[in-house]
């Protein structure tokens, strides 16, 4: 199986974990990834955040429109952009991806790697973190 292959399979395994563990909150991965982002950025453009994420500006629209509906997200007029628009995190929106955070923990990280040793897992960590820019 071609490398990429293997990594893309490995990403669909991680959402379908992701997916299993956030259900109890009502939250999916993909929603969970975007909650992440905005939270590291704290203030965000949505063209911004579709290139952090590598998604289509309107997926990525009709997703914030659901994460808004929530509670999740608000969006404000951006002061340098007065025709654009920036999403942070509201306080619940903060405090569902720290419940989040909480709920998935340790339990991915061993579920992905519960076939390896824990010198299979460091290399691993340390072959991919070369793979990344």
């Amino acid at each position: 199986i071609p490398l990429g292959r293997l990594i893309h399979m490995v990403n669909q395994k991680k959402d379908r974990l992701l997916n299993e563990y956030l259900s109890p909150l009502d939250i999916t991965a993909a929603q969970f990834k975007v909650l992440c982002s905005i939270r590291c950025a704290a203030c965000i453009t949505p063209v911004e955040l579709k290139k952090v994420l590598s998604v289509d500006l309107g997926a990525l629209t009709r997703m914030l429109d659901r994460l808004v509906c929530k509670g999740w997200v608000e969006r404000l007029p951006n002061p340098n952009d007065k025709r654009g628009v920036l999403v942070k995190l509201t306080t619940s929106g903060a405090a569902i991806c720290e419940q989040c955070h909480q709920l998935v923990g340790q339990d991915l990280h061993q579920e992905l790697t519960k076939n390896l040793t824990a010198d299979e897992v460091a290399t691993l960590e340390h072959l991919l973190k070369k793979v990344l820019p």
